[in-house]
């Protein structure tokens, strides 16, 4: 068995764990598996570098120089064939349906009966459906062999797209590495206090940590925790922590200071491995997206045995969240809402060890070993098709 994956960009951190356990896995059954990732990095994270020290798999990046959104179709789509043929695979794993380059990947598939295992991370509510649109994700979808899906949600979709239940063959393709991300979280907690004490947090402290883009729902995050603060009677504890960049800090900076919202505190992005010490700081992650496909703050949040509050329109709240266990869901449109979560957390600080830990023992259930698991299995059954 000789499986090639295609992958948009090397950035992918998360991904890194899952493609060299892939690797690692299917050497040891004397299978091949390479992967061929499109560029280093995407326009909004330019800034950051790529670590390759953890991408210790067999890969080529097609396109070293220019940003995944720089790279013409045409050029791609050659790149990508000449790609296939030099390798000549038998399964495919192709990460989307997206890009027009795709559906010659997946024709020229079809043509030299390679097998075709798709990563499916839309859901139904992640935007204004189309008809025609539907149509031709049909198309596409009925031309897999199988899909894996990201989260519930998408295999769901993936259902009302005529995708029969016997080709998905997994629902947790999603996850970070939890032990590297929870040993460096461990190894920087011991300096939480002092950091605390340098960057004028609160005792308490919300944590969102991400790109700062209109379906991150910041605006909101602020309204209502500014509304939560005012209304607790101990909300002058209490600080939001936003880490990261984006277009729309600006204007989310001048809301602030129109509130007169002195408890949000400002981070700037970081790498990767520095984000597990933004954790250290907070007490509660929340994820207030309008969409998010799944979301992976809540993953890593939950790795440190933090309690969560995610909007009910992210992936990862059907998967990881159960009101009241490990933390809460909401309306990303009811600010009303928003704020009674955040001051019920206000309220109960003396919950959050024993929702923590509760959130820890379901997020064990989506380690980078299961996961992969479920992935060679997935490989196994489609190559044994006719």
């Amino acid at each position: 068995m000789k499986v090639l994956a295609i992958h948009n960009i090397l950035w992918s951190h998360y991904k890194a764990k899952i493609f060299t356990e892939l690797h690692h896995r299917l050497q040891q059954e004397g299978h091949d598996f390479f992967v061929l990732q499109l560029a280093f990095s995407e326009l909004s994270r330019l800034g950051l570098k790529t670590d390759l020290s953890i991408h210790t798999y067999p890969y080529e990046v097609l396109f070293p120089g220019k940003a995944v959104e720089q790279i013409g179709h045409i050029q791609k789509t050659q790149k990508l064939l000449a790609t296939l043929r030099h390798h000549q695979p038998g399964i495919v794993y192709l990460n989307g349906y997206y890009d027009p380059s795709y559906w010659f990947v997946l024709a020229y598939c079809k043509i030299r009966k390679i097998k075709v295992v798709l990563d499916f991370e839309s859901s139904e509510i992640s935007r204004r459906r189309v008809w025609w649109k539907e149509r031709l994700k049909k198309v596409f979808l009925g031309q897999c062999d199988a899909l894996v899906c990201l989260g519930q949600k998408a295999a769901e979709y993936a259902l009302k797209l005529d995708v029969s239940r016997e080709r998905i063959l997994s629902t947790k393709n999603v996850g970070v590495d939890n032990d590297a991300l929870l040993e460096i979280f461990t190894r920087e907690l011991a300096s939480r206090d002092r950091r605390k004490a340098e960057a004028g947090l609160p005792r308490y402290n919300f944590l969102y940590a991400g790109r700062f883009v209109e379906r991150k729902n910041l605006d909101m995050l602020i309204r209502a925790f500014h509304e939560a603060k005012n209304r607790s009677e101990i909300g002058k504890e209490w600080g939001l922590i936003l880490s990261g960049e984006g277009r729309q800090k600006p204007r989310l900076q001048e809301l602030v200071r129109s509130l007169g919202c002195e408890q949000v505190h400002w981070m700037e992005p970081c790498e990767w491995y520095e984000v597990p010490v933004r954790y250290t700081l907070a007490d509660v992650a929340v994820l207030p997206s309008t969409f998010e496909p799944f979301g992976f703050l809540t993953n890593e949040a939950m790795v440190y045995a933090m309690p969560v509050l995610v909007s009910e329109r992210c992936g990862s709240a059907t998967d990881l969240v159960i009101d009241g266990l490990n933390g809460f869901r909401f309306d990303p449109s009811n600010q009303e809402e928003f704020a009674n979560k955040l001051l019920w957390f206000m309220s109960h600080p003396e919950k959050f060890r024993q929702m923590g830990a509760n959130g820890k023992a379901i997020i064990d259930q989506w380690s980078p070993d299961i996961i992969t698991e479920e992935l060679i299995q997935s490989f196994h059954k489609v190559s044994a098709y006719d």
